[in-house]
């Protein structure tokens, strides 16, 4: 239980988002740190006063799964002062401060928020139509179940500029926000409405300069690039400070691309992968972001049974309609090609299974995503139901946990101040009653949910149609 009065969801109940500290290349290099020092502070949010600042919080009785795989602690305590981790470890060990807010797992567990690389805040139901209208709701169906960082893998640059923006200012409630903004693609793009296209090699210094000015945290780099052109984008990006993760289809050439230096792959291998290929991402540090979910998705695997719609965090957070939408499509007849192709993706997606197991025990780092929204993928429940399908794969509980958590933050190069529990991180908890350590879909079971030491009320974060201005999904982001 929750002893005190605990701080609500508001635009100023949460402190600034802090971000990392730019490296001294790439624009630093080119005008001078000065300048840039200058600029950003010309650009810099009005302080705002500390009434919002949290106080103490100790989530107390619980087993702590600490996000890096360590033994979990049980009867243990953590606490946070303002926006940081203080103290963690046995309840005999570590003093509780006067006046904080108690959480009371009550043999339940406490494990870092929860991270999603692999997001688009611009998807509607279907993963084509857009929603830009709906991104507080699905900013709140993250929140609420427990999501505290996402990657926002395409997206239209300036709309998830100002949702990041606007987050780290404290004026949006919101998960942290790391973003590619759009993908960088070959001459004929799959999503034209979130895209940088080009038809040649050379120009790829043009986009990295580009997005480095928009504040990207990362380059996307699609399926129409040709092997020179993603080197030309890993080596454009280099010079900027900024990583390329790609998505090149089925027909991608990944063994070039993990030469070339990408810091990731954005979705599992879903198709033959030799020791070698696995090898060489080994040696070249090159991750792979999981996204099960989605091949679950066009397998249609989770459509047989519609239950699963009756969970709180996707009932609790989505509108009828959305959920109308869904069961129509989950219900009707299929043609016969597409009754191929779904058997088809249900051979890819035991194989990325495989795939991901093999990842695993060779030492890649996996990083938990889900690509929501898709059918059946929605923001926030998804990953939670990616952890599942990890533990499927054949990941231990606390191995998925730290797929979806530390190394998240290790994807950003940021794992010294987010995605665990240890003093000095950043105070994003998630506290449930059961023990995902022994049971991994015990992280739905939600408790309470920390965000920067303070406890949300998760009663402001559910869908309310009172509330709701019944905006609708239009157009595509796709090509025809």
């Amino acid at each position: 239980m929750i002893t005190q009065t605990f701080l609500c969801v508001r635009a100023n109940a949460l402190p600034p988002v802090p971000r990392r500290a730019a490296p001294a290349h790439g624009l630093a290099a080119r005008f001078g740190t000065a300048f840039l020092t200058l600029v950003a502070a010309a650009c810099a949010p009005v302080p705002q006063d500390d009434q919002g600042a949290p106080g103490a919080v100790a989530v107390t009785n619980a087993t702590i799964i600490d996000g890096m795989g360590g033994a979990p602690i049980t009867d243990g305590v953590v606490i946070a002062e303002g926006d940081r981790i203080v103290a963690v470890g046995p309840a005999a060990e570590v003093t509780v401060p006067d006046g904080a807010t108690i959480i009371d797992a009550a043999g339940g567990a406490v494990m870092p928020g929860l991270a999603d690389m692999h997001v688009h805040m611009v998807g509607g139901w279907d993963g084509v139509s857009t929603e830009m209208l709906g991104y507080r709701r699905y900013l709140n169906a993250l929140l609420h179940a427990g999501v505290t960082t996402v990657f926002d893998a395409g997206n239209v640059l300036p709309f998830i500029q100002q949702i990041q923006a606007e987050i780290e200012a404290g004026r949006l409630p919101g998960p942290r926000v790391y973003m590619a903004g759009p993908l960088v693609d070959g001459p004929v793009p799959i999503w034209p409405p979130i895209t940088y296209f080009t038809f040649e090699a050379s120009a790829m210094w043009r986009h990295a300069s580009q997005l480095a000015v928009a504040g990207v945290d990362a380059l996307k780099g699609y399926a129409g690039l040709s092997a020179e052109m993603v080197d030309s984008l890993v080596q454009a990006g280099a010079e900027f400070g900024l990583p390329v993760i790609v998505d090149l289809g089925s027909r991608g050439d990944y063994a070039a691309a993990v030469d070339a230096g990408v810091l990731a792959r954005a979705h599992a291998p879903s198709g033959p992968l030799s020791d070698d290929e696995i090898a060489a991402m080994v040696e070249h540090g090159t991750a792979t972001i999981t996204t099960l979910a989605v091949l679950e998705s066009f397998a249609r695997r989770r459509l047989t049974d519609l239950d699963f719609l009756d969970h709180p965090l996707i009932a609790a957070t989505t509108p009828p309609w959305f959920l109308e939408a869904l069961r129509e499509h989950a219900t009707r007849t299929l043609s016969d090609a597409e009754v191929g192709f779904v058997a088809s993706i249900e051979e890819r997606l035991m194989t990325a299974m495989t795939n991901v197991k093999r990842l695993s025990d060779a030492g890649v780092l996996l990083v938990a995503g889900t690509d929501a929204p898709y059918p059946g993928v929605f923001q926030g429940e998804g990953i939670h139901r990616e952890l599942e399908l990890l533990v499927e794969a054949g990941l231990t509980p606390l191995q998925a946990i730290t797929v979806a958590t530390h190394n998240a933050a290790r994807l950003m190069d940021a794992s010294d101040e987010w995605g665990a529990i240890a003093p000095g991180m950043a105070a994003d908890l998630l506290v449930v009653r059961g023990n995902p350590a022994e049971n991994i879909g015990a992280t739905r079971d939600i408790l309470a949910v920390i965000q920067r030491g303070v406890v949300l009320d998760r009663s402001q974060l559910v869908f309310s149609a009172l509330d709701d201005l019944g905006f609708r999904t239009v157009g595509s982001v796709a090509a025809n």
